[in-house]
């Protein structure tokens, strides 16, 4: 049987971790319908994320029993929100029901089963793993939080940090991967692969479809072809695959569309109807703790589509209050002054924010060029633009801006549009701070686009096609035109030829080489010792290792205890700082002994100097791990090809005992 197929109980309990905790605190708060399918995602990644942090505050090990105890304290709030809030308690039931329920249905499956099409070309199972820089922390990560029984965002990375240490990281990501891998048996590279392609192929294309509809309402060919071109686009979701997998940033722009359009509907309900205010309000705050534990950079991208519509509304405002007289007009800017500076204080008093600060991308094409790119849906490593998609997010946005209260959306394309080459194309200092939500990364900031891009290739789908019924009687007249259209639809995503250039990327990021190439962070030799080291080690061991050679996998893929579980740890301690260095002496250095004892390590993996290419000269990293094979400290143990496995043996100059 495929393995994908074997898979699929894992995948449909993915699906209900993304649903169910959602729907029971909408419902409770009086959400049904439609409004509570698209918004149900977002509503269940806080409720994990929560229930994760909460759960070793109260003793509790991170499982099911967790997040069944946190969906019931946030249906019980959102119920009693709703009986006690005025505000809430005489807004209506959210109108429309199922009305378009089959439109909704059948965008989620086509774009399921594209997005799964691709997939299952370049990962031949689930058990496939990305050779990217940031795959390694994500799937150790995962694989901690299970070990530990705990999930949360101030836990998430304790295993790079040293014991008693911690800090936050956004871990919505972790949080869901690793309770489906408990629920299941599932591992963690499945787990993860599952997971991806439940906010790809699901929450993604709901997401697109609430803000499509709250745009430019519920007409279910809009709705239906929004879920088609969500799976379109090759900036996201799989850009962000390719590069580096990060996946907390995919599930984070997976839920922007629904924080953009709660805003919408809060600033303008007489346009965006969908949710009462106070209801929309009362799902913003639903909403947050699963953008911000997703990843943060989430709510800045929201105020990044936004700003155009807001600074509009920020000058009509201070307008207003100068029109009422110049005092009335100069404290509505001391206000505004004083808010800005007190957020940006407050953010900048966070040390992860902080840090943002401290990344800056080299512009590698020219500024004409990377505009070009990003317009026509092209970004590196993209070559080939996508015609019929940026004609039809150009027809969206001629469409569009014609709509009440839509002014401002060819602005903010214009300004989606220029963001990509602020970093591409440019080393401009100053557009490092504006970037630094997003790591002045272009990756990251070419995924921003389809975000609003989506929405406005259906809208300007549903405008040619009205274009051409009213052209065409009969064309008009025919009863299967729906069906012909969403099938227009399909032809046109997939003849996208950067689609497909963009599934040969991924393809080589998932790649086991036969040997070291370079590029992945193991090879099939290295892969084969890794599944043998239960032969060999047990969980209690510890095994050191230079992580720059992809041995830190062996945590995620083998269970095991890695002394450098990440090559990019900050901080060590000093045991692991002279291992490090002097590791290589450990059969003649007592203090290189003693530290060895009290960590624990027990064996040496070595995948030689394939360093992945992370910095110019990783091997000096670690000196003392990569010349401790040549000591007599160590025994050869097994091996496979050039990938090796030692056993401390002596330990200066005794067993090490």
């Amino acid at each position: 049987m495929n393995p994908w197929i074997e898979a699929l109980p894992a995948f449909l309990a993915a699906l209900l971790i993304f649903t169910l905790p959602g729907a029971a605190v909408l419902a409770a708060l009086r959400v049904r319908g439609l409004m509570l399918l698209f918004l149900a995602p977002a509503v269940s990644v806080s409720v994990v994320a929560v229930s994760a942090i909460t759960a070793p505050l109260i003793g509790l090990p991170w499982g099911l029993p967790v997040v069944l105890l946190g969906t019931a304290v946030a249906a019980a709030g959102a119920w009693a929100a709703g009986r006690f809030i005025p505000a809430l308690r005489s807004a209506p039931a959210a109108p429309g029901g199922w009305s378009g329920i089959a439109a909704v249905t059948a965008g989620v499956l086509i774009s399921l089963a594209m997005t799964t099409a691709l997939l299952t070309m370049v990962a031949p199972t689930p058990e496939q793993f990305t050779q990217g820089y940031d795959s390694v922390f994500h799937l150790n990560a995962t694989q901690y939080a299970m070990e530990q029984g705990n999930a949360s965002s101030f836990a998430i990375s304790g295993f790079i940090l040293p014991p008693g240490k911690s800090s936050f990281y956004p871990g919505a990501w972790h949080g869901v991967a690793s309770l489906l891998a408990v629920l299941t048996g599932a591992s963690t590279p499945a787990a993860t692969n599952l997971v991806w392609l439940a906010v790809a192929g699901v929450v993604w294309p709901l997401s697109a479809m609430f803000l499509a509809r709250v745009l430019f309402g519920g007409r279910r060919l809009l709705l239906v072809c929004a879920g088609i071109f969500a799976a379109a686009f090759p900036a996201f979701p799989w850009l962000l695959l390719q590069y580096g997998s990060a996946y907390p940033n995919s599930l984070s722009n997976a839920l922007v569309p629904v924080g953009i359009a709660l805003v919408l509907m809060i600033l303008r309900p007489a346009i965006h109807t969908g949710l009462e205010p106070a209801q929309a309000l009362a799902v913003v705050a639903l909403f947050l703790p699963g953008a911000v534990t997703a990843q943060p950079n989430g709510v800045f991208s929201i105020l990044l589509v936004l700003t155009p519509l807001l600074l509009f509304l920020l000058f009509s405002w201070l307008r207003t209050g100068f029109a009422s007289g110049r005092r009335g007009g100069w404290l509505r800017v001391a206000l505004l002054l004083v808010v800005m500076a007190s957020a940006g204080g407050a953010l900048l008093a966070l040390p992860q924010i902080r840090s943002l600060f401290n990344y800056a991308s080299l512009a590698f094409m020219p500024f004409p060029l990377a505009v070009l790119r990003n317009a026509t849906m092209a970004p590196a490593p993209i070559w080939f633009p996508a015609i019929a998609l940026t004609a039809l997010v150009l027809a969206g946005v001629l469409a569009g801006r014609r709509r009440p209260g839509l002014g401002w959306l060819p602005a903010a394309a214009i300004l989606l549009v220029f963001m990509y080459p602020l970093t591409a194309g440019t080393d401009f200092g100053p557009t490092n701070i504006m970037l630094a939500p997003w790591w002045d990364n272009p990756e990251r900031i070419a995924a921003l686009l389809p975000l609003l891009g989506v929405p406005l290739a259906a809208l300007g789908m549903v405008r040619c096609t009205d274009w051409l019924s009213r052209r065409l009687p009969s064309f008009a007249r025919r009863k299967a035109r729906p069906a012909a259209v969403a099938g227009l639809a399909v032809v046109l995503a997939l003849g996208n030829p950067g689609l497909w250039q963009m599934k040969e990327q991924v393809g080589i990021m998932y790649n086991v080489p036969a040997a070291p190439d370079g590029l992945a962070q193991v090879d099939a030799q290295e892969l084969a010792l890794i599944h043998r080291l239960g032969e060999y080690t047990t969980p209690a061991d510890v095994i050191a290792n230079n992580p720059y050679n992809g041995s830190a996998l062996a945590m995620a893929l083998a269970g095991r205890t890695m002394l450098f579980p990440y090559s990019s740890q900050a901080e060590l301690t000093p045991d692991q700082f002279t291992l490090r260095f002097w590791l290589n002496r450990v059969d003649s250095d007592p203090e290189v002994c003693a530290a060895a004892k009290r960590l624990g390590v027990t064996h040496l993996l070595d995948f030689g100097t394939d360093y992945i290419p992370a910095f110019a000269h990783p091997r000096s990293l670690y000196p003392g791990v990569t010349l401790a094979p040549d000591s007599a400290g160590f025994t050869l143990v097994a091996s496979e090809g050039h990938a090796r496995l030692y056993k401390l043996t002596t330990c200066d100059g005794t067993p090490p005992g």
